[in-house]
């Protein structure tokens, strides 16, 4: 039951505070020992990446929306669409070969992570495919680990955090490998299909392990102009 009243608001929003502080220090304790029991430098650089950005998930309400789907479903035509800017790069072949994150930023900046270090560079928009495309970089022997593309979007502005991911059923292994990996960190699942070949093996295969931990799926169904009006339905 949900009381009103500013009083009642005013008791809820400390209550959350609180379970945001006690959070923050668990995963602060998590990394120190996570850290401390990997070996290996190069890992050691991912895993703590991996509790900062969880760290800094919680800090900023961070809301995150996945779109997955097969490549040439239209996955980064449709974030454009939804963005009301176009740019995500698009095409007919395989594309993506890295995560790509978009958030809010007062102007437009691409930030580069790489694996293995907490060093970031720096691109622009104009140069992005040349870092997360598969013909720009042929299976990611640039060690990109994430993109991260800040835009002036107003949807993004309120904590929405989307991610284009590599496309499932890709005849790059590593692709669908990355996107599965990726998981446990989505809030919001919207998976892309097509008209002309909907739902295929490998997006059965890739919903039936997120409905176990993702808490809303949303299924899009693209390119109705490929088939015919009497072979939509």
């Amino acid at each position: 039951m949900v009381e009103t009243g500013a009083e009642s608001e005013t008791m809820d929003l400390k209550t959350y505070e609180q379970i945001k502080f006690e959070l923050a220090e668990l995963i602060r304790s998590g990394q120190r020992i996570a850290s401390e029991l990997e070996q290996d430098p190069n890992k050691r650089y991912d895993t703590e990446r991996s509790w900062r950005t969880l760290l800094t998930r919680v800090a900023e309400d961070r809301f995150t929306v996945v779109v997955a789907g097969r490549f040439s479903r239209g996955k980064s035509s449709l974030m454009n669409a939804v963005l009301g800017m176009d740019r995500l790069p698009t095409g007919i072949v395989p594309l993506t070969s890295v995560i790509t994150y978009l958030r809010y930023g007062t102007s437009e900046k691409v930030l580069l992570n790489y694996e293995g270090t907490r060093l970031r560079g720096e691109a622009t928009l104009q140069e992005l495919p040349e870092y997360v495309t598969e013909k720009g970089n042929p299976g990611n022997v640039k060690r990109i680990h994430s993109a991260e593309i800040q835009l002036p979007a107003e949807i993004l502005r309120r904590g929405f955090f989307f991610v284009d991911t590599p496309g499932l059923g890709s005849a790059i292994f590593e692709n669908t490998k990355t996107t599965e990996r990726f998981i446990p960190e989505i809030d919001v699942l919207i998976l892309v299909t097509s008209y002309e070949s909907p739902l295929s093996e490998d997006e059965m295969r890739f919903l039936s392990y997120a409905l176990a931990s993702v808490r809303a799926v949303f299924i899009v169904i693209n390119k109705q102009d490929t088939v015919p009006p009497q072979s939509r339905e």
